[in-house]
């Protein structure tokens, strides 16, 4: 099991904040390494659920990941960065730590008003307040049972 590197960008906890007129939304301060200008990409969740958000080292990583999966054919796998690449957008905070997301995002993933902030290690997602909130109930037993199963 991989741990995490004092380098790490590390994205813990979950918050509400408003995405604004301009489709801005403000991010967390301790999820800000950089200060303005630091370089995000955002791409959707393949499902169309949430909205990905991460530095470009692990998009990269996640790239290299598909690169190594054996079993999987060069077809597929040109496909899979091909949709990969296309879908992502690059974006960074503002001076007041808000980052803009694009309207198509904004409107595939229906982002406006309220919404959640979901830590989630290397990246953290942003998603539809009422989506978020019937996703976490359905994931709730699962949470439960590997819980229970590495002790925690």
């Amino acid at each position: 099991m991989s741990s995490v590197s004092a380098n790490s960008v590390f994205y813990a906890g979950e918050f509400r904040h408003q995405i604004d007129d301009k489709n801005r939304v403000t991010i967390p301060s301790r999820w800000r390494r950089n200060g303005a200008g630091e370089e995000l990409i955002m791409v959707p969740e393949p499902n169309g659920q949430f909205l990905l958000v991460m530095p470009p080292n692990e998009f990269e990583r996640i790239g290299a990941a598909a690169e190594n999966i054996g079993g999987i054919s060069k077809r597929d796998l040109r496909i899979f960065l091909r949709r990969l690449h296309a879908q992502a957008q690059h974006g960074s905070f503002d001076k007041q730590g808000r980052l803009l997301l694009a309207d198509e995002f904004c409107r595939e993933l229906d982002l406006k008003g309220e919404v959640a902030l979901v830590g989630g290690r290397g990246r953290f997602e942003i998603w539809n307040l009422a989506r978020r909130k019937r996703a976490h109930a359905e994931e709730h037993p699962t949470y439960q049972a590997v819980a229970n199963m590495v002790g925690l």
